[in-house]
Protein backbone atom coordinates (compact mmCIF):
# COMPACT_ATOMS: atom_id res chain seq x y z
CA UNK A 1 0.00 0.00 0.00
CA UNK A 2 0.89 3.56 -0.59
CA UNK A 3 1.00 6.27 2.28
CA UNK A 4 -1.52 9.30 1.05
CA UNK A 5 -0.42 11.67 3.94
CA UNK A 6 2.43 12.44 6.70
CA UNK A 7 5.75 12.52 6.86
CA UNK A 8 5.72 8.70 5.32
CA UNK A 9 3.22 10.61 2.03
CA UNK A 10 4.33 8.50 -1.14
CA UNK A 11 6.04 5.76 0.37
CA UNK A 12 5.24 2.22 0.04
CA UNK A 13 4.82 -0.14 3.18
CA UNK A 14 3.34 -3.68 3.52
CA UNK A 15 0.12 -4.29 5.59
CA UNK A 16 -0.50 -7.47 7.11
CA UNK A 17 -3.95 -8.56 8.26
CA UNK A 18 -3.83 -11.36 10.60
CA UNK A 19 -7.21 -13.12 9.69
CA UNK A 20 -6.77 -16.26 12.32
CA UNK A 21 -7.46 -13.31 15.34
CA UNK A 22 -10.54 -12.31 15.37
CA UNK A 23 -11.25 -13.38 19.23
CA UNK A 24 -11.63 -9.93 21.18
CA UNK A 25 -9.53 -10.98 23.65
CA UNK A 26 -6.44 -12.34 21.88
CA UNK A 27 -6.92 -8.95 19.66
CA UNK A 28 -6.37 -6.64 22.26
CA UNK A 29 -3.20 -8.60 23.70
CA UNK A 30 -1.95 -9.03 19.91
CA UNK A 31 -2.43 -5.01 19.43
CA UNK A 32 -0.44 -4.77 23.26
CA UNK A 33 2.11 -7.19 21.40
CA UNK A 34 2.57 -5.19 18.36
CA UNK A 35 3.53 -1.76 20.24
CA UNK A 36 6.35 -3.46 21.90
CA UNK A 37 7.56 -4.55 18.08
CA UNK A 38 7.00 -0.94 16.81
CA UNK A 39 10.50 -0.09 19.37
CA UNK A 40 12.73 -2.50 18.14
CA UNK A 41 15.80 -1.04 15.40
CA UNK A 42 17.88 -3.24 13.95
CA UNK A 43 19.01 -3.05 10.54
CA UNK A 44 18.00 -7.71 9.88
CA UNK A 45 14.60 -6.68 11.66
CA UNK A 46 11.58 -5.68 9.28
CA UNK A 47 10.21 -2.42 10.93
CA UNK A 48 6.58 -2.37 12.47
CA UNK A 49 5.65 1.13 12.10
CA UNK A 50 1.90 0.67 12.88
CA UNK A 51 -0.97 -0.86 14.26
CA UNK A 52 -4.84 -1.02 13.85
CA UNK A 53 -8.11 -3.22 13.54
CA UNK A 54 -9.39 -4.53 10.02
CA UNK A 55 -13.09 -4.29 9.75
CA UNK A 56 -14.92 -7.20 7.12
CA UNK A 57 -19.03 -7.18 7.34
CA UNK A 58 -19.42 -8.43 12.01
CA UNK A 59 -15.97 -9.04 12.29
CA UNK A 60 -12.64 -6.93 12.85
CA UNK A 61 -9.00 -8.44 12.46
CA UNK A 62 -5.81 -6.77 13.79
CA UNK A 63 -3.30 -5.62 11.11
CA UNK A 64 0.50 -4.32 10.73
CA UNK A 65 1.90 -1.82 8.77
CA UNK A 66 5.71 -3.08 8.15
CA UNK A 67 8.29 -2.36 5.54
CA UNK A 68 7.84 -3.29 2.14
CA UNK A 69 9.90 -5.71 0.28
CA UNK A 70 9.48 -7.61 -2.96
CA UNK A 71 11.65 -10.34 -2.89
CA UNK A 72 12.20 -12.95 -0.44
CA UNK A 73 14.69 -15.83 -0.36
CA UNK A 74 12.41 -18.05 -1.47
CA UNK A 75 12.16 -16.62 -4.53
CA UNK A 76 15.48 -16.46 -5.18
CA UNK A 77 16.33 -20.10 -4.33
CA UNK A 78 12.86 -21.27 -6.40
CA UNK A 79 15.19 -20.08 -9.66
CA UNK A 80 17.92 -22.49 -8.84
CA UNK A 81 20.80 -22.68 -6.36
CA UNK A 82 23.26 -21.22 -9.22
CA UNK A 83 21.85 -18.02 -8.75
CA UNK A 84 22.68 -17.05 -4.86
CA UNK A 85 26.79 -17.72 -4.38
CA UNK A 86 27.98 -19.67 -1.37
CA UNK A 87 29.45 -15.82 -0.28
CA UNK A 88 25.96 -14.34 -0.53
CA UNK A 89 24.30 -17.07 0.93
CA UNK A 90 26.81 -16.75 4.08
CA UNK A 91 26.00 -13.26 4.11
CA UNK A 92 22.14 -13.26 3.92
CA UNK A 93 22.21 -15.68 6.58
CA UNK A 94 24.83 -13.40 8.70
CA UNK A 95 22.06 -10.75 8.45
CA UNK A 96 19.53 -12.65 9.47
CA UNK A 97 21.26 -14.38 12.09
CA UNK A 98 22.41 -10.95 13.88
CA UNK A 99 18.89 -9.83 14.04
CA UNK A 100 17.50 -13.33 15.70
CA UNK A 101 21.00 -12.43 18.32
CA UNK A 102 18.51 -8.71 19.19
CA UNK A 103 15.26 -10.36 19.61
CA UNK A 104 16.81 -12.97 21.68
CA UNK A 105 18.71 -10.40 23.39
CA UNK A 106 15.55 -8.30 24.75
CA UNK A 107 14.70 -8.04 28.26
CA UNK A 108 11.88 -10.64 27.52
CA UNK A 109 13.42 -12.71 24.80
CA UNK A 110 11.62 -13.21 21.43
CA UNK A 111 11.41 -16.05 19.82
CA UNK A 112 10.08 -15.40 16.23
CA UNK A 113 9.19 -19.17 15.56
CA UNK A 114 8.16 -18.90 11.82
CA UNK A 115 12.08 -18.59 10.12
CA UNK A 116 11.81 -19.65 6.30
CA UNK A 117 13.14 -18.44 3.12
CA UNK A 118 9.72 -16.98 2.43
CA UNK A 119 9.72 -14.40 5.91
CA UNK A 120 13.69 -13.56 4.98
CA UNK A 121 13.35 -10.44 2.30
CA UNK A 122 15.93 -9.74 0.06
CA UNK A 123 16.93 -6.35 -0.78
CA UNK A 124 20.54 -6.68 -3.17
CA UNK A 125 23.07 -7.82 -1.11
CA UNK A 126 20.99 -7.76 2.36
CA UNK A 127 18.98 -9.44 4.08
CA UNK A 128 16.18 -8.79 6.87
CA UNK A 129 14.15 -11.20 8.77
CA UNK A 130 10.28 -10.51 7.83
CA UNK A 131 7.05 -11.32 9.41
CA UNK A 132 8.20 -11.19 13.38
CA UNK A 133 6.73 -14.06 15.40
CA UNK A 134 3.55 -11.26 15.90
CA UNK A 135 1.56 -14.27 16.88
CA UNK A 136 3.39 -15.17 19.88
CA UNK A 137 1.37 -13.57 21.94
CA UNK A 138 -1.19 -16.31 21.44
CA UNK A 139 1.10 -18.48 23.69
CA UNK A 140 1.73 -16.04 26.80
CA UNK A 141 -1.50 -17.24 29.20
CA UNK A 142 -1.45 -20.19 30.83
CA UNK A 143 -5.54 -21.00 30.52
CA UNK A 144 -4.75 -21.35 26.57
CA UNK A 145 -6.36 -24.78 25.48
CA UNK A 146 -3.54 -26.70 23.95
CA UNK A 147 -5.58 -27.35 21.02
CA UNK A 148 -6.24 -23.73 20.62
CA UNK A 149 -2.42 -23.21 21.16
CA UNK A 150 -1.80 -25.80 18.22
CA UNK A 151 -3.85 -24.26 15.92
CA UNK A 152 -2.30 -20.21 16.24
CA UNK A 153 1.42 -21.56 16.72
CA UNK A 154 3.79 -20.83 13.87
CA UNK A 155 4.54 -24.07 12.15
CA UNK A 156 6.21 -23.82 8.76
CA UNK A 157 5.37 -26.76 6.97
CA UNK A 158 9.00 -27.22 6.05
CA UNK A 159 10.83 -25.74 8.65
CA UNK A 160 9.29 -27.23 11.99
CA UNK A 161 11.48 -27.56 14.97
CA UNK A 162 11.41 -30.95 17.56
CA UNK A 163 9.93 -28.16 19.98
CA UNK A 164 7.11 -27.43 17.98
CA UNK A 165 6.02 -30.88 17.12
CA UNK A 166 6.03 -31.40 20.77
CA UNK A 167 3.62 -28.41 21.48
CA UNK A 168 1.10 -29.28 18.79
CA UNK A 169 1.07 -33.13 20.66
CA UNK A 170 0.11 -31.10 24.00
CA UNK A 171 2.79 -31.25 25.66
CA UNK A 172 3.38 -28.43 28.25
CA UNK A 173 7.20 -26.78 27.10
CA UNK A 174 8.21 -23.73 27.08
CA UNK A 175 9.44 -22.55 23.57
CA UNK A 176 12.96 -21.15 23.62
CA UNK A 177 15.52 -19.54 21.44
CA UNK A 178 16.70 -22.32 20.36
CA UNK A 179 13.63 -23.30 18.16
CA UNK A 180 15.21 -20.16 16.18
CA UNK A 181 18.37 -22.00 15.41
CA UNK A 182 16.99 -25.03 14.64
CA UNK A 183 14.94 -23.28 11.76
CA UNK A 184 17.73 -20.79 10.67
CA UNK A 185 20.00 -23.86 10.50
CA UNK A 186 17.46 -25.73 7.76
CA UNK A 187 17.81 -22.47 6.21
CA UNK A 188 21.54 -21.94 6.02
CA UNK A 189 21.50 -25.97 4.61
CA UNK A 190 19.22 -24.93 2.02
CA UNK A 191 20.81 -22.11 1.27
CA UNK A 192 24.43 -24.03 0.72
CA UNK A 193 23.36 -27.14 -0.91
CA UNK A 194 20.19 -26.23 -2.72
CA UNK A 195 17.88 -28.70 -0.68
CA UNK A 196 15.72 -28.52 2.49
CA UNK A 197 17.41 -31.32 4.54
CA UNK A 198 14.01 -31.52 6.43
CA UNK A 199 11.67 -34.80 5.06
CA UNK A 200 8.04 -33.69 4.28
CA UNK A 201 5.64 -35.25 6.60
CA UNK A 202 3.79 -37.98 5.00
CA UNK A 203 0.15 -37.17 6.78
CA UNK A 204 0.24 -34.86 9.86
CA UNK A 205 2.38 -31.77 10.37
CA UNK A 206 3.12 -33.38 14.10
CA UNK A 207 4.74 -35.89 12.90
CA UNK A 208 8.27 -37.07 14.49
CA UNK A 209 11.29 -35.21 11.60
CA UNK A 210 13.39 -36.52 9.44
CA UNK A 211 16.42 -34.75 8.24
CA UNK A 212 18.33 -36.29 5.43
CA UNK A 213 21.97 -33.99 6.30
CA UNK A 214 24.88 -34.95 3.81
CA UNK A 215 28.41 -33.63 4.24
CA UNK A 216 28.92 -30.73 1.93
CA UNK A 217 31.61 -30.00 -0.42
CA UNK A 218 34.09 -27.20 -0.98
CA UNK A 219 35.50 -24.23 0.59
CA UNK A 220 34.35 -24.01 4.41
CA UNK A 221 32.37 -27.58 4.09
CA UNK A 222 33.92 -28.90 7.47
CA UNK A 223 33.19 -26.22 9.15
CA UNK A 224 29.69 -25.86 8.10
CA UNK A 225 28.80 -29.39 8.33
CA UNK A 226 30.19 -28.81 12.36
CA UNK A 227 28.00 -25.59 13.01
CA UNK A 228 24.61 -27.28 10.96
CA UNK A 229 25.28 -31.10 13.04
CA UNK A 230 25.42 -28.70 16.56
CA UNK A 231 22.37 -25.92 15.28
CA UNK A 232 20.20 -29.01 13.92
CA UNK A 233 20.92 -31.06 17.06
CA UNK A 234 17.56 -32.66 18.51
CA UNK A 235 18.58 -31.25 21.76
CA UNK A 236 17.55 -27.67 22.38
CA UNK A 237 19.99 -27.09 24.98
CA UNK A 238 22.67 -28.62 22.89
CA UNK A 239 22.54 -26.19 20.38
CA UNK A 240 24.56 -23.11 20.02
CA UNK A 241 23.00 -19.58 20.51
CA UNK A 242 22.57 -16.80 18.16
CA UNK A 243 25.49 -14.87 19.27
CA UNK A 244 28.10 -18.14 18.79
CA UNK A 245 26.22 -19.08 15.49
CA UNK A 246 27.01 -15.13 14.57
CA UNK A 247 30.51 -16.05 15.27
CA UNK A 248 31.57 -18.87 13.36
CA UNK A 249 29.52 -17.73 10.71
CA UNK A 250 31.98 -14.66 10.27
CA UNK A 251 35.04 -17.14 10.74
CA UNK A 252 33.45 -19.73 7.52
CA UNK A 253 32.65 -16.28 5.54
CA UNK A 254 36.81 -15.09 6.00
CA UNK A 255 37.73 -18.67 4.81
CA UNK A 256 34.82 -18.70 1.82
CA UNK A 257 36.34 -15.33 1.06
CA UNK A 258 40.38 -16.81 1.15
CA UNK A 259 39.63 -19.63 -0.82
CA UNK A 260 37.34 -17.14 -3.72
CA UNK A 261 40.15 -14.66 -3.68
CA UNK A 262 42.83 -17.08 -4.03
CA UNK A 263 40.90 -19.32 -7.06
CA UNK A 264 39.65 -15.89 -8.80
CA UNK A 265 42.01 -13.21 -7.56
CA UNK A 266 39.04 -11.24 -7.26
CA UNK A 267 37.64 -10.14 -3.70
CA UNK A 268 33.59 -9.72 -3.46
Amino acid sequence: MTCTSGINDGFQFALKVFHRISDTQRQARFLEEVKHYKALSHPSITKVYDEGTYQAGERSYPFAVMDFIPENLETKLRRGPSQISRIHSLRYIQNVVSGIAYLHSQPQPIVHRDIKPANILVNGLTARLGDLGLAKVLMEDGDDKTEDVAAYIAMPRFYRTPELVRIAHGEKINLTPASDIYQIGLVLYRCITGFNPQKPFRNTFNEPIELDTRAIQGAGGQRLDELLGKMLNEDPTQRPSAPDVLWQLNQIHKEICEADFNATGIAR
